[in-house]
């Protein structure tokens, strides 16, 4: 029969714990509206070189503080199509490293001195940035506030732990496996995977790790072992993320768990060396007095946890590729599996990580923008088709393709519209703005070339042909809007970070052209230089393509004055 006590104190625990991870959630949702845009522009400029992946890795998830809503996101990048799986393994390794921030943060704020202290006055501080207008400075206010909650549940575990010492099977087991061998290393790792699979959070594990450590619960051999068993733990978010995502998106999450699977093995057999080589290093850095140095035993898991996680990461990165190979092993590649399929969206692609899930949105604009791009370049190829099958095909293929983007449309305004719902920084909503502008505007390109095709097919239904000086204007025309959109294209691949000069250049091409041959056409007619039914027609493919100039340069003013 489990005694009120026992549950008190478990229940203490969890508010603990809760209070910290609380406190976390604030710091990251901040540091996303702060430095979210930097965030997208370091993943969007993401190679195949897996070194610059993981700076980006240890990058994002220092910011996001959590390697699992990191990997999460990942998965959900990798799943739509957004990233390779073999770009991804740097940003994992980079994740893994990214995760051991707290800890030093714990370290140096948590331990070595009383910051309760100062937590009180930080908050008070803060209200003054709280109640701004300006957002970023709002969201300096709430990274403080997040900062003071994550240390005060901090604060409230080592102050609840030592009660508990006595009641707690758990701890009695692991305070029993000093010197057990690579048996009892096992055992001990095993907990730290299931606990951290349980709280879904290495840091609020590794945060209970140092406490106790520090309490004098568990030796360093205890700590050293659950902290690699954390680090596998932690995996356990990404592979459920992965149940309902593709092929490739498994493997990615199954990388992050082989990651840390095989740097456990090919740790353990030197697991006491490495110990002996943090403490004595601790020792060395602290000095004559770092055994009455309230830092000691937390600089000691700090140092091992980033130092695991560096080395395995150096080591690793060279075998990306072998990486990849093992996971199509293990995962292999179906008989189906589309690796070019289209950018497809993922409910889990809408999380705390809002801010960097604005890039996803945008690659899906430049889809969108290719498409019509693709569009426009059939138009000439259908004006000049005689051959009836081929012609045929090219209609069907203007109308799908018309469908494709009003549904791409669609499914873009409704992921912005979630996307508003959590919280974005001043800077991440008017993109979400801009976004929409630039879905509309792309779709009316779409809904232009469709009507194109309709009237070139109309024209052919009435026999009302063009002469050869019709036709050569056309071109000229046709080469002016595909270049234009060439140009948009280029931008939105950028995310709006060139120059107005080439688009706006475009735009002007186009009306002067416009004029000239309208102006000329009007003459014509007088002429009688062609009849009247084939005149009307070319006039509107002339005012058509005017159309889809206007929208072209607008996606790119939006882009650069957003």
């Amino acid at each position: 029969m489990i005694s009120t006590g026992v549950i008190f104190d478990l229940l203490t625990i969890l508010g603990s714990l809760a209070f910290f991870l609380f406190g976390i959630k604030i710091m990251s949702e901040s540091l996303q509206k702060v430095a979210g845009h930097k965030m997208r522009s370091y993943l969007s400029s993401i190679t195949s070189n897996p070194w610059r992946g993981l700076f980006t890795g240890l990058l994002i998830t220092g910011t996001l503080q959590s390697s699992s809503a990191a990997t999460v996101m990942l998965v959900g990048f990798v799943s739509a199509g957004l990233i390779p799986v073999l770009d991804s393994v740097g940003l994992v390794l980079g994740a893994n490293i990214g995760t051991t921030v707290t800890s030093w943060l714990i370290t140096f704020f948590g331990f070595s001195f009383n910051i309760r202290i100062i937590l009180l006055p930080l908050i008070a501080l803060t209200i003054p940035l709280y109640l701004s207008s300006n957002s970023s400075r709002k969201s300096v206010a709430e990274f403080f506030m997040g900062f003071a909650i994550m240390f005060f549940g901090l604060q409230f575990l080592r102050d609840t732990l030592p009660e508990i010492n006595q009641h707690s099977g758990i701890i009695n087991f692991l305070s029993q496996q000093s010197g057990g061998g690579f048996d009892s290393l096992l055992l001990i790792m095993l907990t730290g995977i299931v606990v951290t699979i349980l709280i879904q959070s290495s840091t609020a594990t590794i945060a209970l790790t140092m406490v106790m450590f520090s309490n004098n619960i568990i030796s360093f051999e205890v700590a050293s072992a659950l902290i690699i068993g954390e680090n596998i733990g932690t995996t356990a978010t990404a592979n459920i993320a992965a149940l309902v995502a593709n092929r490739n998106a498994k493997r990615t999450a199954l990388i992050h768990t082989l990651f840390n699977v095989i740097g456990a093995l090919l740790f353990l057999p030197f697991l006491y060396q490495y110990m002996q080589g943090v403490e004595s290093f601790t020792h060395f850095l602290l000095g004559a007095d770092s055994e009455q140095s309230g830092i000691l035993k937390p600089l000691q898991i700090s140092i091992f946890h980033s130092g695991f996680n560096i080395i395995m990461a150096l080591i690793l990165i060279s075998f990306a590729s072998r990486l990849v190979w093992l996971s199509k092993r293990i995962i292999p590649v179906s008989v189906s599996e589309n690796t070019d399929k289209p950018l497809a969206y993922r409910d889990n692609l809408v999380t705390s990580t809002s801010e960097i899930s604005l890039l996803f949105a945008m690659k899906k604009l430049h889809q969108m923008g290719q498409n019509v791009e693709n569009m426009f370049g059939m138009i000439p190829i259908l004006l000049l088709e005689k051959e009836p099958e081929r012609y045929a095909q090219l209609l069907e293929q203007l109308r799908s393709c018309e469908d494709d983007v009003d549904r791409s449309e669609k499914e873009v305004l409704d992921y912005l519209s979630r996307l508003t719902e959590s919280k974005l920084s001043a800077e991440g909503s008017k993109l979400v703005n801009s976004m929409m502008i630039i879905a509309n505007n792309i779709e009316s390109i779409a809904d232009i070339n469709y009507k194109m095709s309709k009237i070139i097919d109309n024209k052919n239904t009435q026999k009302a042909w063009f002469n050869q000086e019709q036709r050569n204007n056309l071109a000229g025309m046709f080469d002016l809007v595909k270049s234009s959109l060439r140009i948009m294209n280029q931008q939105l691949a950028q995310g709006g970070t060139g120059t107005h000069d080439a688009s706006l250049e475009a735009e002007e091409n186009i009306n002067s052209k416009r004029y000239e041959l309208l102006e000329q056409h009007m003459k014509d007619l007088k002429e009688s230089k062609y009849y009247v039914n084939a005149g009307t027609i070319y006039q509107q493919l002339i005012v058509y393509c005017e159309k889809i100039g206007d929208h072209s340069f607008n996606v790119c003013e939006t882009l650069l004055k957003r």
